[in-house]
């Protein structure tokens, strides 16, 4: 784990306001005082959407088999479940949802581990709590395969932030066998070491694993991901720290609330060029390369390419480099 003194800086970068990252805080959830109750593992439960129910979730929980087999839960479709970051909430990804069921028929789920993700205690969120939403996820994972005959093969786990290492946890507690692929978006690097993989995402937790990096960096530099290649295929748009679009100019008596916003916007671009992804007929079509400067300089023009985002073959080994507009869309090709 990090130092302390990080610990501090990741607190104070990571408490900022979000359209997809952060969420003012329900009434009921407060900062935990010591020997105050704390949220355990069976705060997390599951919304349940399919073409059927495309708007309304159906509530599932670990256990609950009564609930599980009244729902349009369908073990012969593909199943994609979403794990939102610290201080977030499912809607994170309701564009996600929309894309998916537009374009196929399938089970999507999105995780709620609101309580576990929320407060100001990150580095207890990070040691205690998303190893415990993690176990509790991979169980459920289990549980829809024992009780309706789903393969595992047919499970895509999708995380944005502190998410992408709640999935990845969740892979890794699965006994049984490996879903299909994880995705992190922009997987958080506070409070996780490259060295570490039992906290983090990692190669071993899926058949596959695909990374996104779009605000990849050292805190104090405006970063808030990992800025090392984790999984199989690792993408870097833009170079994977700064998004075109995402250079806001205010003024000097606004500049901490511009590094705020801009940091923000980077971080979620990582979610909106997944979900472009899902339906862009050009695609986000990325060359393996080993840095910007070379794929800006034509020297990655021969080598191999594949498309980011959720066409990502998973057959992709490496590291990509690709560019893209600063508005939507912002795939080119």
């Amino acid at each position: 784990m990090a130092p302390f003194p990080q610990w501090l800086i990741a607190c104070a970068f990571l408490l900022g306001t979000s359209p997809v990252r952060s969420y003012v805080m329900d009434s009921d959830v407060s900062v935990q005082e010591p020997g105050s109750y704390l949220a355990n593992a069976s705060s997390v439960f599951f919304n349940l959407y399919t073409r059927n129910n495309p708007f309304e979730p159906e509530i599932l929980r670990l256990g609950d088999l009564e609930s599980l087999q009244q729902s349009n839960y369908k073990s012969f479709l593909p199943t994609k479940m979403v794990a939102h970051g610290y201080n977030g909430d499912p809607g994170t990804f309701n564009s996600t949802k929309n894309a998916f069921l537009r374009r196929e028929n399938c089970n999507f789920i999105t995780i709620d581990w609101t309580e576990l993700a929320s407060g100001f205690d990150y580095p207890l969120i990070v040691v205690r709590n998303i190893p415990l939403a993690a176990s509790e996820i991979g169980a459920f994972v289990e549980f829809l395969c024992e009780n309706t005959g789903a393969s595992l093969k047919s499970f895509h786990l999708i995380g944005f932030s502190l998410g992408a290492h709640v999935a990845g946890g969740a892979g890794a507690a699965i006994g049984s066998g490996k879903v299909f692929r994880i995705t992190g978006l922009d997987p958080a690097a506070p409070g996780f070491s490259v060295n570490d993989t039992e906290t983090r995402l990692d190669p071993t937790d899926g058949d596959f694993v695909d990374i996104v990096h779009t605000n990849s960096g050292s805190l104090i530099q405006g970063g808030e991901s990992m800025i090392e290649p984790i999984g199989h295929a690792d993408f870097y748009p833009n170079g994977g720290q700064q998004q075109p679009g995402c250079l806001l100019t205010k003024s000097e008596e606004e500049v901490d609330f511009q590094e705020a916003e801009t940091r923000d916007c980077n971080h979620s671009r990582a979610v909106m060029y997944f979900d472009e992804s899902i339906n862009s007929r050009i695609g986000f079509r990325a060359l393996q390369c080993d840095s910007l400067e070379e794929y800006q300089m034509g020297f990655c023009d021969s080598n191999p390419a594949a498309l980011m985002g959720d066409p990502t073959p998973v057959t992709t080994r490496g590291i990509f480099y690709l560019i893209t507009n600063d508005v939507e869309p912002f795939a080119i090709g």
